[in-house]
């Protein structure tokens, strides 16, 4: 098992903090085996998913662009023209300890 992670960064327009959070919060992540909401500070947030594949995360890549078009409005572009910042990689080595 290949394990990727993704993380993207978001930057909501000032008032829209709350929203954009939400969004992210209601984002179909059921193709991630985990995924976690950082906040970065100064409205910039980021989303870091976990699959089990490559092929995982492909399929939400696809879902995303509608998810990602819907929330435009609430995000003020980078300076590139942006809406996110993104990369993945391949998990190289993880540590899972359990809460007992």
């Amino acid at each position: 098992m290949t394990l990727v992670t993704t993380i993207t960064r978001f930057k909501a327009k000032i008032g829209f903090e709350d929203q954009l959070i939400d969004a992210l919060r209601k984002f179909d992540n059921s193709n991630s085996i985990s995924w976690q909401i950082l906040s970065l500070g100064d409205s910039e947030y980021a989303a870091l998913n976990t699959y089990d594949s490559i092929e995982d995360r492909s399929m939400d890549v696809v879902s995303g662009l509608d998810w990602l078009d819907s929330i435009t409005p609430i995000l003020e572009l980078y300076e590139d023209g942006s809406r996110t910042k993104a990369f993945s990689g391949i998990v190289l080595h993880q540590i899972e300890i359990d809460n007992i």
